[in-house]
């Protein structure tokens, strides 16, 4: 991430005369991107007024852009949505046995502080494993450096092609999985011996790619777990987002986790796991602006009429469409 903020504030600098927002418009611009990196970039060069992402990872940019970007304190209204904690993974319709074996796994790692959360934390498994990701991908917060402090669980992990370097689980309590009436997709997981997942590596702490090419992310973990807890090995396939949930969809993949949160048509078209909590704090989604232009915006509806980005597929679009797309019929 902090590379892609470099250029992207280079290019910011490089185009400072254009200015965002210059053109006026009454009707509201949303255009879906297949990477945040492409959407911090236009942000940067003025090509757009406002990108829409989750809170940690609006935090993650602005704190990384030396000012250039500001948060606005305007976020969107989750009551309309109920109420679905945390990311959850995605399977083929029709694919219950392979994802009620996924929830008994998110079941212990939602609750289980034993293994490599070490003695005294209380955290979950997989709230430890979010901690560590931060930290690593240097996304951290206060909460972060709190959990972590002075421990560094890939402290000697040397990458291969197992995926061995992102989790051990020699020690960690698994589910008693009866896999004896696997059918579908489940049952050729295990006859192929590999679990095969797809991810957009560009949302970190969930998933990333460092400068080696090197995959890393409290997701891709998760997925090590699931892989272990079913006795198979662990494939990850990268893609663009918008690309994840068709792989699945098309069979190409068993499961897609890239930070997928829940909505009404993922749930109409697809298997989703139970969600998978690493953050005691409550999620939010909002907007991030140039900071010279944080101050015109006070309410949701100060975004008519103005050019907004947002990932292709993801949340953040069904909130843009919902929330502010909807004063242009007004």
């Amino acid at each position: 991430m902090k590379k892609f903020i470099a250029i992207a504030l280079a290019v910011l600098m490089l185009f400072s005369f254009a200015g965002c927002g210059e053109k006026k418009s009454t009707k509201t611009n949303l255009e879906l991107v297949s990477t945040l990196d492409q959407a911090i970039l236009s942000l940067a060069s003025g090509k757009c007024d406002a990108v829409a992402l989750d809170g940690t990872t609006a935090q993650n940019y602005v704190n990384q852009s030396n000012g250039a970007f500001a948060m606005t304190g305007i976020n969107f209204d989750l009551t309309m949505y109920g109420i679905h904690e945390g990311n959850v993974a995605a399977a083929k319709k029709g694919e219950t046995s392979l994802i009620n074996a996924i929830n008994e796994c998110v079941a212990v790692v939602n609750g289980t502080p034993s293994g490599h959360v070490p003695e005294g934390h209380t955290d979950s498994y997989y709230t430890w494993w979010v901690a560590n990701c931060k930290i690593k991908s240097g996304t951290e917060d206060d909460t972060a450096k709190e959990i972590v402090g002075d421990t560094d669980i890939f402290a000697g992990a040397v990458p291969d092609a197992e995926y061995n370097y992102l989790l051990d689980t020699t020690d960690l309590v698994k589910p008693n999985l009866d896999l004896s009436k696997a059918d579908g997709v489940l049952k050729s997981i295990l006859d192929k011996g590999v679990l095969v997942i797809a991810t957009s590596p560009d949302y970190p702490a969930a998933e990333w790619i460092d400068d080696q090419g090197v995959v890393w992310g409290s997701e891709m973990m998760l997925a090590k777990y699931f892989a272990d807890c079913l006795g198979v090995k662990l494939q990850i396939e990268t893609m663009d987002f918008s690309a994840v949930l068709t792989a699945v969809d098309t069979g190409k993949v068993d499961l897609g986790m890239s930070g997928f949160g829940w909505k009404q048509d993922r749930e109409d078209a697809f298997e989703l796991s139970n969600g998978y909590i690493g953050d005691d704090d409550v999620s939010f989604h909002t907007l991030i602006v140039p900071a010279k232009t944080k101050d015109q915006y006070k309410e949701l509806k100060d975004f008519q009429g103005k050019h907004i980005l947002a990932q292709a597929n993801s949340l953040q679009q069904m909130y843009v469409e919902d929330q502010i797309l909807c004063f242009d019929e007004q």
